[in-house]
């Protein structure tokens, strides 16, 4: 998938965070702002994170850009909570800049970020979630377990990704 030319009034689109470097700040600023300052983080190591990002591995990060601005992101990360380390991989930093919430962005980028995942050979993805339950739920997520973070209660969220069509196969006694 190319990158697009954006002009004013073009829809959002989902494209490679490293494909638009530029957008790597917003993104660390986002992210520490709504989560890092919290839990003993620093910018610098939250920029780091996402300047690590590529399209071909973990981390891997979506932007959502909507005239030529970045609006949304999301990150996929082999780990996200030091309480579940045998879990892996994670959907992680779901932002949306709050002047675009209910527009759907946030479902796109799941679903974007879930297929990157299948497309790297994940079969499940896991994330954590003190107020968006419901957010995931209507995407197919189901909470499998509890935890306490930084920020409070917490539900352990899983999706278990659809194998690929090629992976298939067929009922039996079914044609």
């Amino acid at each position: 998938m190319t990158a697009k030319p954006m002009v004013a009034g073009t829809p959002v689109t989902i494209e490679y965070l490293e494909r638009f470097p530029n957008f790597t700040s917003i993104c660390a600023s986002w992210t520490f702002g709504q989560w890092g300052c919290q839990s003993n983080g620093s910018y610098e190591q939250t920029r780091g994170e996402f300047e690590a990002a590529t399209k071909n591995s973990m981390p891997l990060t979506l932007i959502a850009i909507e005239n030529a601005s970045s609006v949304g992101m999301v990150t996929s990360a082999d780990r996200d909570f030091d309480g579940k380390p045998h879990l892996s991989p994670w959907l992680k930093s779901l932002f949306v800049h709050p002047f675009y919430r209910e527009k759907r962005i946030a479902t796109l980028l799941i679903e974007r970020l879930e297929h990157e995942a299948l497309c790297l050979g994940c079969k499940s993805l896991y994330l954590i979630t003190e107020d968006a339950r419901v957010l995931y739920e209507k995407s197919g997520w189901q909470a499998t377990d509890y935890v306490q973070t930084p920020y409070g209660a917490a539900a352990l969220m899983e999706k278990v990704l659809p194998k690929p069509p090629h992976l298939r196969t067929a009922t039996p006694g079914r044609k």
